[in-house]
């Protein structure tokens, strides 16, 4: 009784990931590039003093086109204010899926993505999805694929003889640009909530 119980409290090995034999990264994208837009605005207000405009204050960044109207409301009220000005700021960010020979060639300089016209370019950078986490530079991403491809080049394959297939590296190209552009609170969009 004792030999049964020894035998069944020993634990079998288990295998908690499959192997993987290779790391493929598709050729071409498999759609257009994806854009994310958030827009947000800022009040700047002036006074005079004497014969100079001076800048007073500029709020922080505001979310919605409420808040932008408010705060321009607050600022008409106040009788030492000369001019208020209102400025929108869009940041756009395209993910665009990208082959492993979309990347600048190694040993060249880092290749930046041009930015639109009236845009400034704030990053560009490159992912790994489900691989990496963070902005990474082509360089980085070739070392991590060779990485994956030496430690996959040396898996065991799964009992059976059944090997765990390929793995797909989705490759990311990502580019952040930002807008600034003056603009008037009729221009503002108008939502539910207006008055």
């Amino acid at each position: 009784m004792t030999a049964a119980l020894a035998s069944s409290a020993v634990a079998h090995r288990t295998r908690r990931c499959s192997s993987i034999d290779w790391f493929s990264v598709p050729a071409k994208p498999e759609g257009p590039a994806r854009a994310d837009r958030r827009v947000t605005w800022t009040v700047s207000v002036y006074r005079r003093s004497g014969d100079t405009e001076v800048h007073e204050y500029t709020s922080h960044r505001l979310d919605s086109p409420e808040l932008a109207r408010e705060h321009t409301r607050l600022a008409r009220e106040r009788p030492w204010v000369s001019r208020i000005a209102l400025t929108e700021h869009v940041r756009e960010t395209s993910r665009r899926a990208i082959g492993e020979e979309d990347l600048p060639d190694r040993g060249w300089p880092y290749r930046r993505a041009a930015a639109p016209s009236g845009g400034r370019l704030v990053a560009h950078f490159y992912e790994m999805e489900g691989l990496a986490a963070g902005p990474l530079s082509a360089d980085d991403v070739r070392c991590r694929l060779h990485w994956l491809r030496e430690t996959a080049a040396g898996s065991a394959r799964l009992p059976g003889g059944a090997g765990a297939g390929s793995a797909l590296v989705a490759l990311w190209e990502i580019t952040v640009v930002d807008f600034t552009r003056p603009t008037t609170e009729g221009a503002l969009p108008h939502t539910p909530h207006d008055p």
